[in-house]
């Protein structure tokens, strides 16, 4: 079984490109990078996946938790717009009855994937509902929206998904409080890029106690999402610098999603002609 699963494994990320392509896959399918990041610490601990081949599969990872966000874009989507057909929520009540009838049909593979869709939307609406209080919070309100140092606001958005241990609620946070309250790219940006350190926390807890080559695939997120942080918040000085209007635009939940997706990917297309460079910096800095 064992033999069978490297086989796979090997097939589907062989390449830095095809792993990419995998984690990406996989975290849009299981809504978690922190999941994903950490199977694939289990998997190199195990001797199932080498490091190489698990650095694409990281790198998707944070381009596949992005779909979250999109998700929770279309659920703002207001009810009486045409565009409500665009809401995933509209379907739900259909994909059960078919769920349903497909269970009865014993078709029970293609009732659980669209039980656990609905179930998925209907979680997503969920949590997004049980964060509308605190978008009332006068300290909430105003502790975002003074944001206006960017170190501040990347160190921010490290300490709000340490706690929450969710990337993506960090997002769905802001994109919830976008929605009633005046929120910039001055503000939101930073708080982006901190997320996507915050959540390396637990990938660096699940590796302890594991072999050199799984600790190289913990160590190598964090260092991916600190490198990748560093040079879009250099960039985004020289911009704020410039006194570009841009970042002082305010930003709705559909461009946070957009914000979120632009930074992950721009980050592959950067890291990726590296990528053979950083994996010897890894294993240099953990060495056999």
């Amino acid at each position: 079984m064992n033999k069978n699963i490297k086989i796979i494994l090997e097939k589907y990320t062989k390449t830095p490109f095809k792993g990419i392509i995998f984690g990406t896959i996989l975290t849009s399918l299981i809504q978690s990078s922190t999941l994903t990041t950490i199977t694939t610490v289990g998997l190199v601990n195990s001797g199932l996946l080498t490091f190489h081949n698990s650095l694409g599969i990281m790198m998707g990872a944070n381009l596949g938790t992005c779909i979250t966000s999109w998700i929770i874009s279309l659920l703002n989507i207001s009810n009486q717009s045409i565009l409500m057909f665009l809401n995933p929520n509209t379907y739900i009540p259909i994909l059960l009855v078919i769920s349903i009838f497909y269970y009865f049909k014993n078709r029970k593979v293609r009732s659980n994937i669209l039980l656990g869709f609905s179930l998925f939307m209907l979680g997503l609406k969920l949590m997004q509902d049980s964060l509308l209080p605190i978008k009332d919070y006068y300290w909430f309100k105003s502790l975002l929206t003074h944001f206006n140092n960017p170190i501040i606001g990347v160190l921010s958005g490290i300490l709000i998904t340490t706690l929450i241990q969710s990337s993506s609620a960090t997002v769905a946070i802001l994109q919830t409080i976008s929605e009633n309250n005046p929120l910039t790219y001055l503000i939101v940006t930073p708080i982006i890029m901190g997320e996507n350190i915050g959540t390396c926390l637990t990938t660096l807890v699940a590796s302890i106690k594991t072999s050199k080559n799984a600790k190289k695939v913990a160590y190598s997120h964090l260092l991916y999402n600190l490198i990748g942080t560093i040079i879009f918040l250099i960039l985004f000085y020289i911009i704020n610098f410039l006194k570009l209007n841009i970042l002082y635009e305010e930003v709705n939940s559909f461009k946070i999603a957009l914000i979120h997706t632009l930074f992950n990917f721009l980050s592959i297309i950067i890291f990726y002609p590296f990528l053979n460079t950083f994996e010897k910096l890894i294993n240099k800095l953990i060495k056999e």
